[in-house]
C-alpha cells in the first residue's frame, strides 16, 4: 500500500502536459474575454442609464424653474419694454422670432422675492413717491429672456435703468453677460449647457396658436437636452403648458 500511494503522489505531482495546456489556455482566454466584454457592456449600460436619468431629472427641473417667470408674466413680449437698456443685447435688439426661438416676459418689478409676503410693486417715479401719489405712478416692468447661444440656455433679467428714477428697488438686478459681469450686474444665469432644441408655441384665449406673443395668454415650452455617455449619444426630452396669471 506504501508504494502505491507514492506511484500516486508522483503522479499528481506531474502537472499539465504541454498538450494540456495548449488546449487548457485558449479556453481560458476565451472565457475572460467573454467575461471582460459582459462586464464592459453591462458597465456601459448602467452609465448611459445613469446619463439618462441624469439628463431627464436636469430637464423637468430646468421646465419647473420657469414656472414662476412665467405665471408672473404680465405679458409675453415681441421686444423688450420701452425705457429699459441693455447694452449687451444681440445686434439688431432682442426679438422673439429668432432661431433657436428666444422668450421674453414682461414682469411687475417687485422690491422683494415673488414668493415673499412684503413685496411691493416698484413705480417709475413720475408724480413723487409720497404714499399720497405713489400708486398714481406707472408700474416699473422687468424684462426676463430665455435666450439660446449654441448648447447653452440662458435666462438674463432687465430693470430700470441708472437714468430712470424710480420708488423702490427691482429685487431682481440687471444681467450682463459672463464676460462683463460686476457687481452691479451680475452674470447670466446658465440654465443648462446641454440644450439640444428649444421651442416656444404661443396659445390665445381661446386656445388656438398665435404668431405674435403679445395676444397669448399661455405657452407652451418644449425642450430636448444632449448629452454623451460612453460614446453614444443620448437624449431627453421635458415640455410643459404655462399660463400667466397676471392680466
Amino acid at each position: 500500500h506504501s508504494k502505491e500511494w507514492t506511484r500516486a503522489m508522483k503522479l499528481n505531482q506531474k502537472g499539465f502536459t504541454l498538450v494540456e495546456i495548449l488546449v487548457i489556455t485558449p479556453v481560458v482566454m476565451l472565457t475572460v474575454i467573454l467575461m471582460t466584454s459582459y462586464l464592459f457592456n453591462e458597465y456601459g449600460q448602467l452609465t448611459q442609464q445613469g446619463a439618462q436619468l441624469n439628463l431627464q431629472v436636469e430637464a423637468q427641473n430646468i421646465i419647473f424653474s420657469m414656472q414662476d417667470d412665467v405665471y408672473f408674466a404680465d405679458s409675453f413680449n415681441t421686444g423688450i419694454n420701452s425705457g429699459l437698456v441693455d447694452t449687451y443685447q444681440p445686434t439688431g435688439g432682442w426679438k422673439y422670432n429668432t432661431t433657436p426661438q428666444t422668450l421674453i416676459l414682461s414682469t411687475p418689478a417687485l422690491t422683494a422675492n415673488r414668493r415673499s409676503d412684503i413685496r411691493k410693486p416698484v413705480y417709475i417715479n413720475t408724480l413723487g413717491c409720497d404714499p399720497s401719489v405713489l400708486t398714481d405712478n406707472s408700474v416699473l416692468y422687468n424684462n426676463v429672456i430665455y435666450f439660446v447661444s449654441g448648447t447653452n440656455l440662458y435666462k438674463r433679467t432687465l430693470t430700470a435703468p441708472s437714468s430712470m428714477s424710480t420708488c423702490g428697488t427691482s429685487y431682481y438686478k440687471q444681467r450682463c453677460p459672463a464676460a462683463n459681469a460686476s457687481s452691479s450686474c451680475p452674470a447670466d444665469i446658465l440654465v443648462t449647457d446641454k440644450l439640444n432644441t428649444f421651442t416656444i408655441t404661443y396659445y390665445d384665449t381661446g386656445n388656438n396658436v398665435v404668431t405674435d406673443p403679445t395676444l397669448a395668454e399661455k405657452i407652451k415650452v418644449d425642450l430636448q437636452l444632449k448629452d454623451k455617455a460612453f460614446a453614444e449619444n443620448i437624449y431627453s426630452d421635458s415640455s410643459i403648458t404655462l399660463r400667466k396669471l397676471n392680466q
